[in-house]
């Protein structure tokens, strides 16, 4: 298991770049070895933690030692406002906190009994702490990263740096893929818009990195294609769909410099990742979310196009209490992914909508995904549709634009045949998102309704 760290070995794991500490194998095993009995000194009993954590060396060996326990652990941005941790404390009674370098033991109510399967708990996707929370075993982790390992062909060369929070699915598996391979991670919590950042990737000669849209486009703002990274080998992209412009921005820049770019496509109910494209086909497949990853299988819903996946990797159900806690395997390999989709000649599967993003407009149904990219596609600029039954909202990470917002109309118009009454343009001078980068649609209802 990719948790197992060997307890002999002085070859580097961790790489702390914003304190310049280095850990090798050994000494992470042995600090993980005094978490465990630290652990097993609260209870000997399977129990639940919340980790607190960011991308440090601390929240790594904690996160380990509650894998070697077999503790059950609910990973959580460091930065958590206190009302949400006030309300995720109430709900499922952790046994014991990681928070700010420490554990720390809590006097649960009691000792409610907690599947042995269970491993970790995640907030799903889109949200930044609530109480519906993923259920991963063991062998979802593990499979997962295995499967990662395959088709990105990481080995023990490899050293990525952190561009996502650990406490995200996306985040957490390029470290769960590493270790199952045994390959240093360089660890920082400074973002690509950071000079800081960019000083620890040349200095420890990072390999790979992550990103979600938002990661992307202010790479293209920076003019990555300017950049000199010479120990950099691929670069890959989840978390959301990322405009066909920049997926050929980045595969040109990539192609120049001998790198590759993989465009994947996942959720947190997968412990990460249900798809990828392979990047020999990535020209030819932009637009797509690729194949199923090694040992996954994807099906469409013959009544309604719903993507379905199926693999051992596929969690075991959420969970909304403690209680919740005690359930086994509910969904046995299978994950309807609330996605529609289509599949093409080559067994590529594209993404065309969302089952819950659908909105009625004088009797007609609109997909305000499709809205939107083929408004990203015909403008050039981030746009996000929400809506209502009455009207729908076309929301431009722009300045304000008479002209630009007439235009917009007019091609909503003419592509879905919808009159102009049930149109409202907004400009936002940026988009609000979510920790793992995603376009927060929540808040942008509440700027709109305000």
């Amino acid at each position: 298991m990719f948790w197992d760290i060997p307890a002999n070995d002085d070859a580097i794991l961790l790489i702390d770049s914003e304190k310049d500490r280095i850990f090798s194998f050994e000494a992470v095993q042995e600090k993980v070895g005094e978490a465990v009995h630290l652990l097993s000194s609260y209870s000997a009993k399977k129990s639940l933690g919340f980790l607190y954590c960011d991308n440090s060396p601390e929240s790594i060996i904690a996160y380990l030692a509650a894998l070697q326990k077999r503790d059950a652990v609910l990973l959580l941005n460091a930065g958590l406002n206190d009302e949400l941790k006030k309300e995720l404390t109430q709900t499922f009674q952790p046994n014991w906190v990681f928070s700010e370098g420490s554990f720390c033991k809590r006097n649960a109510a009691e000792q409610l009994e907690i599947h042995p399967d269970l491993a970790v708990l995640l907030s799903t996707s889109g949200t930044t702490g609530g109480s519906k929370l993923v259920r991963l075993s063991y062998e979802n982790l593990q499979a997962n990263a295995e499967s990662i390992a395959q088709y990105l062909q990481i080995d023990q060369g490899e050293r990525p740096i952190t561009t996502l929070p650990m406490a995200y699915s996306y985040g957490l598996s390029v470290i769960n893929s590493h270790l199952s391979k045994r390959a240093s991670i360089v660890l920082t919590n400074q973002g690509v818009i950071s000079k800081g950042f960019w000083d620890s990737f040349h200095k420890y000669l990072v390999t790979s990195f992550a990103g979600v849209p938002y990661t992307y486009k202010m790479l293209h703002r920076l003019r990555f294609d300017r950049m000199t990274l010479p120990s950099l080998r691929y670069f890959t992209q989840a978390g959301g769909r990322l405009p066909v412009d920049l997926v050929e921005y980045f595969l040109d820049t990539a192609e120049k410099n001998g790198q590759r770019f993989v465009v994947m496509y996942g959720q947190t109910e997968a412990t990460a990742r249900i798809s990828y494209i392979p990047y020999e086909s990535l020209a030819n497949k932009k637009g797509t979310i690729g194949v199923p990853i090694p040992g996954g299988h994807l099906a469409l819903d013959k009544e309604n196009s719903e993507l379905i996946y199926r693999g051992p990797n596929v969690m075991l159900g959420y969970a909304h209490s403690r209680e919740d806690l005690k359930k086994g395997d509910e969904l046995h390999g299978i994950l309807r992914t609330g996605d529609l989709a289509e599949v093409d000649h080559d067994g590529f599967y594209t993404i065309i909508g969302r089952l819950k993003r659908f909105i009625k407009l004088f009797g007609l149904r609109v997909n305000l995904d499709d809205v939107e990219k083929m408004l990203e596609k015909s403008f050039s600029l981030p746009v996000a549709c929400t809506g209502y039954d009455d009207r729908m909202v076309i929301l431009i990470e722009s300045e304000d634009d008479h002209c630009l917002s007439r235009k917009v109309i007019e091609k909503v118009q003419e592509m879905y045949k919808i009159h102009h009454s049930g149109l409202k343009v907004h400009f936002l001078p940026q988009f609000p998102v979510l920790p793992n980068g995603k376009i927060d649609y929540a808040r942008l209802n509440v700027e709109v309704d305000a």
